[in-house]
C-alpha cells in the first residue's frame, strides 16, 4: 500500500512539472506584457521586420496568421532559437523564456492590427511586372527566368518598404546568394555575372542572358568578387511613382498561396 501511495505521488508530481513547464498561452499577456514585448521588439526584431512589424526585410507581422508559427509555442520558439537556414537569427543567448514570451505577445498583438493598405493597384502592377520584363529574371509560381531570386513568396517574405527599396535601390538591398562576379581572361576579355559555384580549380558564371560559364582557373584569369552589387537596374527612374506603387503592391500579393 505504502508503495502504491509513493507511486500516485510521483505519477501525480510529473504531471505537476509538465503542466508547469507549459508556457501561459499567449492571449493572457497583460497589458504590462505587451509593453516589455514591444520593448524587446523594438531592440531585437524592428531592425528587420520596421517599425510596429510593418515589415522590411523581414515580413509584414500584422496578420492573424503566421504561417511558420501557427501556434503560440512555436512562436514563442522562433522568437528565441529563430529560422535555421533563414536571416531569422537565433536569440537564445539575448532572451530568457520570459523576454521570448513577451516579445512573441507583442507580436500575437500586432495580428489585431489594421495593417496599412499599400497605395498601388496590384492588377496595374501585375501590367508593370510584365511590361518591364521581370519576368525574364524572375520566377513566379514556375513561370519565368532563374537569373534573379524567385518572387512567388516575396511578399510573405519581405514587406512594402523593402521591395521599393529593392526596385529603387537594388545594390542596397542585395539578396543572399547572387554574388556578382567579373572574370578577365589573359587577353582583356571578360565575364561578368552571378556567382554559381567553385572551387580550386573552377568557377561558374551565369551571365545575364542566363547562360552559364565554366572557367579554368588559370594564371592568366583574374577572379573580381563584387559583393556590393548587382545584375538587377534601378528602376527609380524608369518607373514613375505610381508605377512604382503599383508594382509594389502586386510584388506585395505573392505569398506562395495556390
Amino acid at each position: 500500500m505504502g508503495r502504491s501511495l509513493i507511486a500516485s505521488s510521483c505519477v501525480i508530481f510529473l504531471l505537476q512539472v509538465q503542466v508547469a513547464a507549459q508556457p501561459r498561452p499567449l492571449s493572457a499577456a497583460l497589458p504590462r506584457d505587451i509593453a516589455a514585448g514591444k520593448r524587446i521588439f523594438h531592440a531585437q526584431c524592428a531592425w528587420c521586420h520596421g517599425t510596429e512589424g510593418s515589415g522590411g526585410s523581414g515580413p509584414n507581422l500584422q496578420r492573424a496568421a503566421l504561417r511558420r508559427a501557427k501556434n503560440d509555442s512555436e512562436l514563442v520558439r522562433i522568437v528565441r532559437s529563430g529560422i535555421p537556414g533563414t536571416e531569422m537569427a537565433n536569440l537564445e543567448i539575448s532572451l530568457t523564456d520570459r523576454m521570448a514570451w513577451q516579445a512573441a505577445a507583442y507580436v500575437r498583438s500586432l495580428g489585431r492590427t489594421t495593417a496599412r493598405p499599400t497605395t498601388g493597384d496590384p492588377a496595374r502592377g501585375a501590367t508593370v511586372y510584365e511590361k518591364t520584363g521581370c519576368a525574364s529574371c524572375h520566377a513566379v509560381a514556375g513561370g519565368g527566368g532563374g537569373l534573379g531570386p524567385d518572387l512567388s513568396e516575396i511578399g510573405a517574405l519581405r514587406g512594402p518598404v523593402h521591395l521599393r527599396q529593392s526596385l529603387t535601390e537594388p545594390a542596397a538591398a542585395h539578396p543572399p546568394g547572387y554574388l556578382v562576379a567579373r572574370a578577365t581572361a589573359k587577353d582583356g576579355k571578360e565575364l561578368r555575372g552571378i556567382l554559381v559555384n567553385e572551387d580550386v580549380f573552377w568557377i561558374l558564371l551565369r551571365d545575364p542572358a542566363g547562360t552559364v560559364h565554366t572557367l579554368e582557373k588559370t594564371d592568366g584569369l583574374v577572379i573580381t568578387r563584387e559583393p556590393e552589387a548587382t545584375l538587377m537596374p534601378s528602376y527609380a527612374s524608369r518607373l514613375t511613382a505610381g508605377e512604382l506603387d503599383d508594382l509594389v503592391a502586386y510584388l506585395a500579393t505573392l505569398r506562395g498561396e495556390r
